[in-house]
């Protein structure tokens, strides 16, 4: 007796037939009003935010607090040596008078010896020998005291020349300054910030970053004509004068700045 599977059949040779899965349809529109139901109750993605980046310079003005002067010992000869060897006798005087002078700094700098035109009339060359000697002195509001400038003038009187006298601020007067102006260029910046923020309709937010640029070096004196190189001069100095004005102290300061909706 013949039995009959009761799986369909199929011819010979040929695959089964692909069958689809079965979707339940019912569990596709459920899981989809979770995912509306999800996205409703998802709080609102907030507005891009708007930053400014903005840049200003403060700058204040100073009141020097110390003096400050710059001479050269100079000579000329037809031998290197003979030239250097008065400059050097020159300075060791120098130094000697200026540091008997209570309260000031005496620095020397930039010692040279260098061939010069040749004399016109004999075609010999001659050697230049130089040194600068840097005095400094507190002073009040900058103004130099009479002691100061009588040792200039009879510095000035010994040969040396004199190429800069005026006041200068101290490391400790030159860092109060810079604070003051950093402070007046991050004033400027809020400032900036919240004018943009009201022509926004928005409000200030808070600063991200600053970056500041100072100036190297401090500002220094003010250059005086120096007198024709050469020995000792035959008309005697009498003591300079000086009235140092106010000091410029500047600071640029870059910042990045958010702002915040209006509430």
């Amino acid at each position: 007796m013949t039995r009959t599977s009761d799986r369909p059949q199929h011819q010979s040779g040929q695959p089964p037939a692909f069958e689809k899965p079965r979707v339940n349809k019912s569990f596709l529109l459920l899981f989809f009003k979770k995912e509306v139901l999800l996205l409703l109750f998802l709080p609102l993605s907030a507005h891009a935010q708007t930053t400014l980046n903005l840049s200003a310079t403060g700058q204040v003005m100073v009141t020097p607090d110390q003096i400050a002067a710059s001479l050269t010992a100079q000579d000329n000869s037809y031998n290197a040596a003979t030239a250097q060897n008065a400059v050097n006798a020159a300075m060791a005087a120098g130094l000697k008078l200026a540091r008997a002078l209570a309260g000031v700094k005496a620095v020397t700098e930039s010692e040279s010896v260098s061939p010069v035109t040749p004399d016109g009339a004999t075609g010999r060359v001659q050697y230049q020998a130089s040194q600068q000697l840097d005095l400094t002195m507190p002073a009040q509001a900058g103004a130099p005291p009479p002691a100061f400038s009588a040792l200039l003038g009879t510095l000035q009187n010994r040969g040396f020349l004199l190429q800069n006298y005026d006041g200068e601020l101290s490391d400790q007067a030159q860092e109060a300054g810079e604070q003051a102006a950093i402070a007046d260029a991050i004033r400027q910046i809020k400032e900036q910030a919240r004018a943009v923020a009201a022509a926004l309709g928005e409000s200030f937010g808070r600063v991200e970053t600053v970056n500041l640029n100072m100036p190297e070096g401090g500002p220094g004196p003010v250059a005086f004509a120096a007198a024709a190189p050469g020995p000792m001069m035959a008309r005697a100095f009498v003591a300079p004068s000086a009235a140092p004005a106010n000091v410029q102290v500047s600071a640029s300061v870059t910042a990045v700045v958010d702002l915040a909706a209006a509430h």
